[in-house]
């Protein structure tokens, strides 16, 4: 366990030892706070006459959370689906925990996610006002009570609420009213109420990304290709120069780095070279490394139950020749490899020993021997992929085209987590604004455009996905709300008896429910599980 996280504990049981304290004293009640454990509601009637005067424009309200209910049920479709089948995914791949399995990386917190950077902390608050507001604003137009709106904090803010009167919202049906009885707003009134949330953070999204790729358009490469490096080997020469994973390199010798060719044929020139490395902060700065005639490659993967894992080849060997032949680098394994067949016996040398390795068929090339191991293609144990700046660019300017399709909500639900060189994007700072320049009249605003740019992605971002996970038939998201609204409507029209139909609805909308935690819950424990 990382010192960070071991702090991170000690502050959240810090602070919820306080919390017990001034809840049990009394303090939080006397200022309109309450706890649920470590999550404190900080309720407040402020605000409720700007939502007064914000719900006005009545018939375009309901005309906005009319449209909203539609895209709300689209969006509820669609992560039911993927969610099934991530869970079906999950049972039949059984996948190994990464990165992004870690518990800290399944709540959209900035600064906590690993992938989510602290620029998202705007488009963060700015979802749970938009959200919550929106509710508060078609709940007036409804004339539905608002109690109170506010925060929810643990620790750091982690979401927000409006408080209408549940009476009114989901209160006694029309029939069963008396005389006093409060007026129950309508089905159709409800689901206004209830989706008013994902519609703004919807609207949000799509002006946020219209803006972000605006200012795409008003940038420029500032240079050519350079080298990513998507992997460093552990304990490799690479490694030890303080070469890091997602680092980029430059210049070799003061020319710009284009090829991994080129920077192979330096290094094995044995003489010292010059690189120039701008690493994952941003940071610039050159290295110089002592070149290697013998070259070789590393391995950086050796698949289970292959040729190499059996015959006792390991990750970070370095394999120096194999049969007779010299490999001093990628293109020498390669072209060794195109001309082996199944069940041929390869004596591979590295630095760790002989090993005597008899090919299996390669599941990629027919007729083709396989050893099961993936190697570095940079002599000094890196895996680099050539980065260019300005297809790069031209790839981000297209998105929009895919986001017409449920294919494009699936790539930008996962463009963050994604690697530069699979189509991954984050932010712009601090090392791809490096690579460009500003142009036009993003010109005015200098190198600050790239931070604007950064925060408008992840207020689209956040946006999105609050409005996409908001949408699950799931208690208590409001997609549970409208769905058991929808599916009552379904049912009043095959059957009269209202205590029959209620109990039906109940046992839909509760099974719905349990379907889609189960299947949260298993996409998030599976990897764990499998692994024991």
């Amino acid at each position: 366990m990382s010192y960070e996280l071991i702090f991170a504990v000690y502050i959240f049981i810090a602070y919820w030892f306080i919390v017990t304290i001034l809840a049990k004293a009394g303090f939080l009640k006397r200022y309109n706070i309450t706890a649920h454990g470590p999550v404190l509601l900080i309720r407040t009637v402020r605000g409720l006459g700007l939502l007064e005067r914000l719900s006005r424009i009545k018939r375009f309200w309901r005309a906005y959370a009319d449209i909203g209910t539609v895209m709300m049920v689209i969006a509820m479709c669609f992560m039911f689906s993927l969610l099934i089948y991530s869970a079906y995914g999950m049972f039949m791949v059984k996948p190994e925990p990464t990165e992004l399995h870690e518990p800290r990386n399944w709540l959209l917190i900035p600064g906590l996610n690993r992938f989510i950077p602290m620029c998202a902390w705007i488009g963060f608050l700015v979802a749970m006002i938009v959200h919550e507001f929106s509710h508060g604003i078609l709940s007036v137009v409804e004339r539905i009570k608002v109690k109170s709106m506010g925060i929810l904090v643990m620790v750091v803010p982690i979401g927000a609420f409006t408080e209408p009167d549940e009476e009114q919202l989901f209160g006694k049906k029309e029939r069963e009213l008396r005389d006093g009885d409060k007026k129950v707003a309508s089905s159709r009134a409800r689901n206004r109420v209830l989706s008013a949330g994902v519609t703004s953070n919807f609207a949000v999204s799509i002006v946020a990304f219209l803006l972000f790729f605006a200012i795409l358009f008003s940038i420029q490469p500032a240079s050519d290709d350079v080298l990513y490096v998507y992997g460093v080997v552990n304990n490799s020469s690479a490694a030890r120069y303080g070469i890091e994973q997602h680092s980029f390199i430059t210049a070799i010798d003061g020319e710009a780095a284009t090829s991994v060719d080129v920077l192979n044929d330096k290094l094995m020139a044995g003489t010292p070279v010059s690189l120039t490395v701008v690493d994952g902060n941003g940071e610039k700065r050159v290295i110089t490394v002592q070149g290697d005639r013998q070259g070789g490659v590393t391995v950086v993967m050796v698949e289970e139950a292959r040729p190499a894992a059996e015959a006792g080849i390991r990750a970070g060997m370095t394999i120096i020749m194999m049969d007779n032949r010299s490999i001093r680098d990628y293109e020498d394994f390669r072209n060794f490899m195109n001309l082996t067949v199944p069940g041929e016996v390869v004596r591979v040398h590295t630095n760790s020993g002989v090993f005597d390795v008899k090919l299996a068929q390669s599941p990629y090339h027919e007729g083709r021997g396989y050893l099961g191991i993936g190697v570095a293609n940079c002599v000094m144990g890196m895996v680099i992929a050539k980065f260019s700046a300005s297809s790069y660019l031209e790839y981000l300017r297209g998105l929009p085209r895919m986001f017409l399709s449920p294919g494009g909500w699936l790539l930008l639900m996962v463009l963050p987590i994604l690697p530069l060189s699979g189509g991954g994007f984050s932010t712009f700072n601090p090392v791809l604004s490096h690579f460009y320049v500003t142009s036009g009249v993003a010109s005015l605003f200098g190198s600050s455009i790239f931070t604007i740019a950064d925060i408008l992605f992840w207020m689209g971002w956040i946006n999105f996905y609050v409005g996409l996970f908001n949408s699950l038939p799931m208690y208590p998201l409001d997609g549970y709300h409208v769905f058991k609204e929808l599916i009552n409507s379904v049912l009043r029209m095959g059957i009269k008896d209202e205590a029959k139909k209620d109990v039906i609805l109940k046992i839909i909308a509760i099974s719905t429910a349990v379907i889609v935690f189960i299947a949260i819950l298993f996409t998030l424990i599976a990897p764990f599980v499998f692994t024991l």
